[in-house]
């Protein structure tokens, strides 16, 4: 019986913080709900999850921080959320922000 391993490259954390997800280039997108996150991407809670592979960009705004970047859908599941891949931070400092946020997460795990 062949062995299945994971597709995730990078470990998942916990997380409750809002998240802005606007399609790529509208000037206004809609509210979800980020339940986990890691250094490749993160789980958005929502009604209206958008299609598998649909480009959009984020705001995560979490501990008085935001994280600006580009992603793409990777899962969606109509009534619950969607799993987003992250492409392309939009500035240096936001992908510097995941990293400070993930090492505090780490954090709380590693205290528990």
């Amino acid at each position: 019986m062949p062995e299945y391993a994971t597709q995730r490259r990078h470990a998942r954390y916990n997380c409750d913080a809002g998240v802005e997800i606007r399609i790529d280039d509208a000037r206004s997108g809609y509210w979800g709900t980020l339940t986990d996150i890691s250094l490749g991407g993160c789980y958005i809670n929502t009604f209206s999850p958008l299609p598998v592979g649909t480009a959009v960009v984020l705001l995560i705004k979490i501990d008085g921080q935001e994280i600006n970047t580009k992603a793409k859908v990777v899962t969606s599941h109509p009534g619950v959320g969607m799993g987003l891949e992250f492409a392309e931070f939009l500035a240096q400092a936001d992908e510097a922000h995941l990293q400070s946020l993930i090492g505090s997460l780490v954090a709380q795990v590693v205290s528990t």
